[in-house]
């Protein structure tokens, strides 16, 4: 039976073809794939059938919370959203999490998870009200932007609700199209802004006043104040200085916040500006910037980080102002700023410097240091006008289509400088399954040395998308140590990797923040969180198992769905790791890392040829009914 705390107890099913709305018991499901990510994993492997495509009605969206989602738990409230994902090259069922308020007002509103289905005869929208779901109609919405839909849907259910929504690339059904929530938080990766797009779904927007029980309210609290104290808010001063890593923009002359960027963050990593002024347009607007939103200013062009790594990369500079503004028309779009920031316009600017993309191509010239570029550039790619249209599909599928060889791997011969030594570094900045570089030791924040960024190939491995954004690999200095003495052979690597995967599906299930957990400095946090918050006595122990579990249940939908298999993976991740890295110059040694690979999948109870999970770690994990599916290996 599940607990009377920390769950709602209900999930939505609103199938849009026929307008049926009905109810699901969330006790089919928890505790045993505790929610988030895990609840969508078993969802997935129930609902959505081989064969099926990202823009098909077949496809399901699902937007899944978590037991402490709605909570005081720190930094909780997160949201995973998932299905079939346009941008993963090749489709295959992927996720993409969320802050925002909307995870802890879907679960006020009564829901643990919505799946949503079928397509709508014309556009639509979701109004989610205490317990009480409509589907409406949104012809007078379709063609605003996100900000223009917010403010709409405000208009008509006050101030105080909360939305999800697409802009002109996700009614598109642009690849790189994104949902993004009332406070400027995208579900970015993975273009499920384009399966909205497809479905007629121009938005979710949601209302609910009730209240989630806890078990344990007081050792709850007590639990987040020990945790991580609260981080003092900045009041919003003009003439304050804007630092992110390493670099510094003194006294900026607009009010800035500190700013939380979920339900129950103490942390108020982001910072955002009120009242900056528009470069290429009247008026002033107000918007947050942080992780890979301070890249449109062109601050990967000189990075200096704590390692000693000094990379310079002079691809643009372009000032506060102008890169805010740029900030805010992506939102207003809904695309994807990882991908546009991270991998497209780098790959633009190199590729046009080196002549393979001309003026020809745009008409008009690839210039990100003049604002008004930005204006264009984005507006063709959500709008799929001229060469925006080849943009919308992704710069993987773009370089595919263009030729590989050429527009993919030709060498960028401007400044790229590590050290005062040149990098080579091909035009593309992709990794893998779709997806800009990230961490790697390559690319975008290339600064992870050898041997670390082998960790991040082994979770690259067997995702289907960027999953550094889940993991960020968090690891103790003594284990670094000890994995670096023998980086390829040792049993620590690949027991470092897995633990830190099997943490970040606990983290993307109960939900919380991508960067405060795991946390290796404070054994059994997630543990006490979630005995707080549900009353179940579970030790760390049995949740690192059940976040195992989870793992599991997502290998074998990739597996049925999606014919993963060792060598797809393997095959797909090397072509990166063969490129010097940015720090060394040293590339992946493809043999050794086959033995690495080899005490991975052994560790991980899966064949090493295959890749797939042995019968008896899904028995094991309570999985005997995928195990009898997939007729898995004895």
């Amino acid at each position: 039976m599940i607990s009377p705390y920390g769950w709602t107890g209900k999930i939505a099913r609103i199938d849009l073809s026929g307008g049926q709305i009905t109810n699901i018991s969330t006790e089919k499901y928890a505790p045993k794939f505790i929610g988030g990510k895990g609840l969508m994993h078993r969802l997935a492997w129930e609902e959505i059938t081989r064969g099926t495509g990202a823009f098909d009605p077949e496809n399901r969206l699902m937007i899944t919370t978590g037991p402490l989602t709605g909570t005081p738990a720190p930094t909780s409230g997160r949201v995973e959203i998932g299905g079939v994902a346009p941008q993963s090259f090749p489709e295959m069922y992927s996720h993409s999490g969320v802050g925002g308020w909307l995870g802890a007002e879907l679960k006020y509103a009564g829901f643990d998870a919505v799946i949503i289905q079928g397509k709508a005869s014309s556009p639509c929208y979701l109004w989610i009200n205490d317990g009480k779901i409509e589907i409406r109609e949104a012809d007078r919405l379709w063609g605003l932007g996100t900000y223009g839909t917010q403010k709409e849907l405000q208009k008509e259910h006050g101030k105080n609700v909360r939305s999800l929504v697409i802009g002109p690339a996700g009614e598109r059904k642009s690849r790189i199209a994104v949902l993004l929530t009332d406070n400027n938080n995208a579900a970015g990766q993975g273009g499920f802004g384009g399966v909205a797009g497809s479905k007629n779904l121009k938005a979710i927007c949601i209302k609910g006043s009730q209240s989630i029980n806890i078990a344990h309210p007081d050792e709850l609290l007590r639990i987040r104040a020990e945790l991580s104290p609260e981080k003092s808010k900045n009041p919003g001063k003009s003439g304050t200085d804007f630092e992110f890593d390493a670099h510094v923009i003194k006294n900026v002359p607009y009010q800035k916040f500190n700013v939380a960027c979920t339900h129950a963050c103490h942390k108020f990593c982001m910072q955002a500006f009120k009242d900056v002024p528009r470069a290429t347009r009247p008026g002033l607007h107000n918007n947050q910037i942080g992780c890979i939103g301070t890249m449109v200013i062109g601050w990967q062009n000189s990075m200096t980080w704590e390692d000693g790594t000094s990379l310079k990369w002079p691809l643009w500079n372009i000032n506060l102002e102008r890169g805010v503004e740029a900030l805010e028309l992506i939102n207003e779009y809904g695309l994807n700023q990882f991908e546009l920031l991270g991998g497209m316009i780098p790959w633009l600017v190199m590729a046009a410097h080196e002549g393979i993309l001309t003026e020809k191509d745009f008409g008009f010239s690839i210039n990100p240091n003049d604002p008004e570029w930005w204006v264009k550039i984005l507006h063709m790619i959500a709008y799929r006008e001229g060469f925006g249209d080849l943009l919308a599909e992704g710069t993987t599928r773009a370089i595919n289509t263009l030729g590989m060889d050429k527009y993919g791997k030709t060498i960028y011969t401007g400044q790229r400088e590590n050290n005062g030594k040149e990098m080579p570094t091909p035009v593309s900045l992709q990794h893998a399954w779709g997806y800009t570089a990230h961490w790697g030791g390559r690319g975008v924040q290339s600064s992870v040395p050898y041997p670390d960024w082998l960790l991040r190939a082994l979770t690259w491995m067997t995702q289907t998308r960027d999953s550094n954004d889940d993991t960020h690999h968090r690891s103790r200095p003594e284990w670094l140590e000890e994995f670096r003495k023998d980086p390829y052979r040792g049993e620590i690597g690949p027991r470092m990797a897995i633990w830190d995967e099997n943490r970040s599906e606990l983290k993307c299930a109960l939900t919380l923040c991508d960067w405060a957990f795991p946390n290796p400095y404070v054994p059994g946090a997630e543990a006490k969180l979630y005995s707080a918050v549900t009353g179940i006595d579970t030790s760390q122990d049995e949740l690192d198992k059940a976040g195992e579990r989870l793992k599991n249940m997502q290998r074998a939908v990739l597996i049925r769905n999606h014919d993963r298999t060792r060598d797809v993976e393997v095959k797909e991740i090397l072509p990166f790791y063969k490129r010097p890295d940015g720090s060394k110059g040293i590339s992946i040694d493809e043999n050794e890392f086959a033995i690495m690979v080899d005490h991975y999948y052994e560790q991980r109870g899966w064949d090493k040829v295959s890749g797939w999970p042995m019968r008896a770690k899904l028995v094991e994990l309570g999985l005997q009914d995928v195990a009898d599916e997939l007729s898995i290996l004895t």
